[in-house]
């Protein structure tokens, strides 16, 4: 498992993501996740640029600068953790299965452990990778509280949560844009 990066290593992520996204280097392949997040993060980084240029005309003109320089920083902000989210797809090969959050740490799985896929709606509070409350043996991992994907595990998997402590987890909970592109990647490998 990787553990959540600090502030500054989530702002080079996102930075660095963006930059990608701007110099159209090609992304990751993988199976996307976080798409729920991803349209509601455009919509409000558009809606913030928008109204950011709206209400700067209505503002006395000493303060227009400081605005504007504050409305750049939320936009781009916006703009880059979506262009996160994009470009660090769930990854799955021959010997794992790593299932990211973009951004709060990932989860990496023995593909031999791997047992099945199926479709879930869940709700579990917090973000990134995350112990399940009622379910000792359960993992929560995305970016989000909803999660659609329930990876199930035999033999368990021992992971290290940090502060949260070691979980053997026999199910992973995680969000997925397809459930049957998650199953297709796993059956090829």
């Amino acid at each position: 498992m990787t553990a959540r990066p600090s502030w500054g290593g989530i702002v080079r992520v996102w930075v660095r993501s963006l930059g990608d996204v701007l110099l159209r280097r090609p992304a990751a392949q993988g199976v996307r996740h976080s798409s729920g997040v991803r349209q509601l993060l455009l919509t409000l980084a558009v809606m913030e640029a928008v109204t950011g240029f709206l209400l700067s005309s209505m503002l006395p003109p000493p303060v227009r600068p400081v605005h504007a320089a504050v409305e750049v920083l939320l936009v781009l902000a916006g703009f880059a953790l979506v262009a996160t989210l994009l470009r660090h797809p769930h990854e799955v090969d021959a010997e794992r299965l790593v299932l990211r959050t973009g951004f709060l740490g990932d989860v990496t799985l023995p593909r031999s452990a791997v047992r099945s896929v199926s479709p879930v709606v869940r709700t579990v509070d917090g973000r990134g990778p995350r112990p399940v409350p009622g379910e000792p043996e359960a993992v929560a991992c995305s970016v989000s509280d909803s999660l659609e994907v329930a990876v199930h595990l035999d033999p368990p998997v021992r992971l290290d949560l940090g502060a949260a402590g070691v979980v053997d987890a026999r199910t992973v909970y995680a969000s997925a844009d397809s459930l049957p592109a998650l199953s297709a990647a796993l059956r090829a490998a």
